[in-house]
């Protein structure tokens, strides 16, 4: 049962792991991102550079990224300081004022030696283009041909505190949602149950309808309850308490698309949360906030991990190893949200933390996995 498999697992990824531990743990404070990279974005291709290695990893931020850019420039450069270990050297290329040319900027970087993209989805296509069979990573849950698509969406925690459950004996789950949910969405959701050894009684997108209400009189033989949506905390888990209907030891299962708002509603006692590795990130929250002066985000923490990624490949098997196929190894990588690894499409798999929730707040009931 997944319960029990959850804390045997070794993890065997390359070498970074060790790297990652060892870096984040100095004493001393990273240098700031150069000074470069705050100045005005007036031109298209503004480049940064940190790090002068032989292996080179570039990262491109444009409009698609709004409110989001900063945080993986500077996640980004973190890494390369905390873990290039001399053979990194990365550039940041900032597209934001809409002039710039990212394929051109991509043929350019590949005719320079570049072999490891970072970017938004469009950064595929353009890759795939001028330098084939490089290794791509995407910032953005959904893979795209040829690239692997780092972050975590929600039904990736789904699947994960899901699995959790039915390995402690909760097989029977009934999923309640306040947002629609893509088809793609609900498929992966029965399969990622069902390859857990959960039983998915219902997915429930519409409670108040005829059909809704006809599911949700299944309550009585549930054993879990999957909340999902941001609002599902506080305007779908009341409701379902209401006069026993779900009884108060069946516990609903979230994860971090919750807010920490929601944590105190009476409802929510005794959930359980899939939530990204919070040991993993507190290893490099001091660094980025005695570098950068805010907190660390989750959107710094995954271009962290894009940099980690080439950081391990290069250090285990050298600069020839940076192929797209090198993304693809089954022990995966470690890195600022614990580890994880991408699947042949290209989907991110992470091993998230179980946490569950008294009087309020999360406490840590099942560490992580250390490998797959």
């Amino acid at each position: 049962m997944r319960v029990l498999l959850r804390g045997c697992r070794v993890f065997s990824a390359c070498s970074l792991a060790l790297a990652l531990l060892a870096a984040c743990q100095s004493g001393s404070a990273p240098e700031a991102l150069d000074s470069a990279a705050h100045e005005s974005h007036a031109a298209a291709d503004v480049s940064t550079r940190v790090g002068s290695g032989s292996a080179h990893v570039d990262l491109f931020i444009d409009r698609s990224m709004p409110g989001t850019a900063d945080d993986y420039r500077d996640g980004a450069a973190l890494a390369a300081k905390k873990l290039g270990a001399g053979k990194l050297a990365l550039s940041v290329h900032d597209l934001r004022s809409g002039t710039g040319d990212l394929a051109g900027e991509v043929r350019k970087a590949a005719a320079g030696g570049s072999k490891f993209f970072i970017g938004p989805p469009s950064l595929s296509g353009a890759a795939a283009a001028a330098a084939s069979g490089s290794a791509v990573v995407l910032l953005a849950s959904e893979p795209v041909a040829g690239g692997g698509a780092i972050i975590s969406d929600e039904v990736d925690g789904l699947i994960e505190v899901a699995a959790y459950a039915a390995g402690a004996g909760r097989k029977d789950i009934m999923a309640v949602a306040s947002r629609h949910l893509s088809d793609v969405e609900a498929q992966r959701l029965r399969s990622g149950l069902k390859k857990a050894g959960a039983n998915l009684l219902d997915i429930v997108t519409d409670p108040s309808s005829p059909a809704g209400k006809k599911s949700l009189a299944k309550l009585a033989s549930v054993q879990a309850v999957l909340l999902i949506g941001e609002d599902a905390p506080k305007v779908i888990a009341p409701i379902l308490r209401q006069g026993g209907a779900l009884p108060a030891d069946v516990p609903f299962l979230g994860t971090a698309t919750w807010p920490a708002s929601s944590y105190a509603e009476p409802a929510l006692e005794g959930a359980m949360l899939a939530l990204v590795d919070q040991t993993a990130l507190k290893r490099i929250s001091k660094p980025f906030q005695e570098a950068y002066g805010r907190p660390l985000s989750l959107d710094a923490a995954y271009a962290f991990d894009a940099v980690a990624v080439a950081a391990g490949i290069v250090q285990a098997k050298g600069d020839q190893a940076l192929t797209a196929d090198a993304l693809h190894a089954t022990s995966g990588f470690a890195g600022a949200t614990g580890v994880f690894r991408f699947d042949a499409q290209g989907r991110v798999e992470r091993r998230f933390a179980v946490y569950r929730l008294a009087h309020g707040k999360p406490s840590l009931l099942d560490a992580a996995p250390m490998g797959f």
